[in-house]
Order: C-alpha cells, then sequence, then structure tokens
C-alpha cells in the first residue's frame, strides 16, 4: 500500500518536524526541498525516508541546528567552509550562493565544506547554479558502501558526482553514483516489499545477491566495474582530502545515528563567459540533446534519452498528481510530527 502527498504537504510535513526541533526556518525549508526534489524525482534514497534518522541525529547531538558557520576564503576564489556539525543542505547552498560572486568575477571558483551533514542529492545543488547560468560539479563522500572492483568487502564510498549545464528549457543535470546503486535505493526497495535487481550488491560472502536484507550486510557494487571503482576512490581522495575530512573506513554519519558526520563536499563553478564557447553554450548544448535525442532507438527502447530526462518527467507527472511513498515511510514521519509537535 501507499500514500500519495503533494509537495507542498511533504514540504510542510518536513518543515514543522524541523523546526520543532529548533532549526531555523531557513535551514529547514532547503533541507525539505531537497528531499522533496529527490522523491519528487523517483530518488526516494534521497527523500523523505531520510526523517527519521535525522530526528535521532539531531536528538542525540550528532546534527546540530541553528549554527553559524565558519567561511574563510583561502585565495579569492577559494571558499573553505567548517560547518560546525551543521546542516549540510543548508550550509552547501548557502555558501554556494556566496561563491557565486567570485565564481563570476574570476570565471571559476571553488568551494568546500566539512564538519557538516550529508547534503543529500547532489544535482539539487549543480541544477541550481546551472539555472543561474553557471556550470556546476558536485562532488561528496559517503560511508564504505561499495566493495572495491575484484574485491568482496565495503572499502569505498558511493561518492556522488553531479554536472549541472546551462541548456534551454531546462539545465543539462547528470547526478550519478559511482555505485551501481545508492544504499538508500537499497533500502527503498526494502520498504516495498521487492527484490533489487541482479549486479546491484553482493552479500557479505561476497556472493551476488538481489535480497535487499542481504545487501544491506553485504556491499554495492561500482558501476561499470573497475571504471565506478576508479571514480569512486578519487572522488574521495578530492572531496575527502581536499576539505581536511576523512576518507574510507573513517567516513561515517550519514545512514546511522551514533557518529558525528565525517564526509567531505566539493563543488567546482565556472562562469561559461569567462570561455571562449560561452556565449554559444546554451545553444551548442541543446543542439546536441535534441540530436541525441532524435537519434536511431537500440534494440527494446522507444527513444533514446539524456541523463535526466526520466527523472523530470516523473517529477512534473508527480508535481501534478502527488508523490507516492510507502505507507510505513511516510507514516513514520506523520508520527514523528505528532510527536515533536505537540
Amino acid at each position: 500500500m501507499s500514500v500519495t502527498v503533494s509537495r507542498k504537504q511533504q514540504i510542510e510535513l518536513i518543515t514543522s518536524v524541523l523546526r520543532g526541533l529548533g532549526a531555523s526556518e531557513e535551514e529547514s525549508f532547503i533541507q525539505a526541498d531537497v528531499w522533496t526534489e529527490a522523491d519528487l524525482r523517483g530518488i526516494h534514497s534521497h527523500g523523505v525516508q531520510r526523517l527519521p534518522v535525522m530526528v535521532t541525529r539531531i536528538q542525540k547531538g550528532l546534527l546540530k541546528v541553528n549554527v553559524k558557520p565558519e567561511r574563510t576564503w583561502t585565495t579569492d576564489s577559494v571558499l573553505n567552509v567548517d560547518g560546525k556539525d551543521g546542516f549540510g543542505t543548508a550550509i552547501a547552498e548557502t555558501s554556494l550562493r556566496e561563491l557565486t560572486p567570485a565564481a563570476r568575477k574570476h570565471g571559476v571558483a571553488v568551494l568546500t565544506v566539512r564538519n557538516a551533514a550529508h547534503i543529500g542529492m547532489v544535482g539539487y545543488y549543480a541544477e541550481r547554479r546551472a539555472l543561474e547560468g553557471l556550470v556546476c560539479i558536485g562532488f561528496t563522500t559517503t560511508e564504505v558502501l561499495v566493495h572495491p572492483f575484484g574485491g568482496a568487502e565495503a572499502l569505498v564510498g558511493t561518492n556522488p558526482i553531479a554536472i549541472g549545464i546551462p541548456s534551454s528549457p531546462r539545465p543539462f543535470l547528470l547526478d550519478m553514483a559511482t555505485s551501481v546503486s545508492a544504499m538508500g535505493k537499497i533500502i527503498d526497495f526494502k520498504h516495498r516489499g521487492e527484490k533489487i535487481p541482479e549486479g546491484w550488491a553482493i552479500d557479505k560472502e561476497g556472493n551476488p545477491t538481489t535480497d535487499p536484507e542481504a545487501a544491506l550486510h553485504g556491499s554495492l557494487t561500482p558501476a561499470g566495474g573497475p571504471k565506478g571503482y576508479g571514480l569512486g576512490i578519487s572522488i574521495a581522495m578530492l572531496a575527502g582530502l581536499l576539505p581536511g575530512t576523512e576518507i574510507g573506513r573513517a567516513v561515517l554519519g550519514t545512514l546511522d545515528t551514533e557518529y558525528r558526520c565525517t564526509v567531505g563536499d566539493l563543488f567546482i563553478v565556472l562562469d561559461p563567459k569567462a570561455f571562449p564557447g560561452g556565449e554559444t553554450l546554451v545553444a551548442g548544448v541543446k543542439g546536441y540533446l535534441d540530436e541525441l535525442r532524435a537519434s536511431k532507438p537500440g534494440k527494446g527502447f522507444k527513444q533514446v534519452s539524456a541523463p535526466g530526462d526520466p527523472e523530470n518527467r516523473l517529477r512534473e507527472e508527480r508535481l501534478a498528481n502527488g508523490i507516492p511513498h510507502p505507507e510505513e515511510v511516510w507514516h513514520d514521519a506523520e508520527r514523528l510530527r505528532s510527536t515533536i509537535c505537540k
């Protein structure tokens, strides 16, 4: 059974819970908006199903509300942020807003974030910069959930990458984990009582599995074998070590309720106007994407899609008809609201 809710209902529920725990209006709204954008696009691994864990982390003092991050410009175009264990979503978004003038002035600007909670769907931030006419590349680290290529135990994070590029009528957005699936998707399949697809994960003995419970105790498979593995560890080095935080097994605090968050985030923002092809970038991107979509589909496919197309179609549908959630997920969220917002 499922429950269908509107974007407004979901944002109001999340913000009321977080406000009830002492979070500011800005923190609460950005967090709710990030999760709701994920659920609108079918990325339930990064949606409202994460609320119970966040509430527990706030109650335990692992995630702090109403903090003032420490922002330090080490050069005219590099901003380093210590989040003081606050909301990663709000800290990343507000810091990127502060970074934007530097990107426009110098052509490129870089943001690192440490000591902040999980930022959720990395594409959220990349798309917003692209809507402003900027190119944005974002990376973040996670706990070790992925086995190395050729390995049988988790030693690499899902370590996502997002790339937002201005285009028309919407920006181009690539948003992907470097594993075949995010661990949150495994949890979502478990909530829905469904088997996971073959090739997503192995169990704790290193055997391929379609059982989400076995996958939760095992590890995820790197996307594209050695390619996803190599990209995943590269992102760990850049987004983990450059901000001055952890790497490998020392990355904690996005899925658990026991440890402070030790992920790292790295964003690179480019102003197309600083480059020879900047003035024609939007037209060039649009033309190429249109060519891809109009190309001959392969067997079993009706049409060639560009990255982000299926998610955008689903978003429009759900804005009109609502977001479906397993009853367990939505009722857990409602119970939190009735308990916290008495």
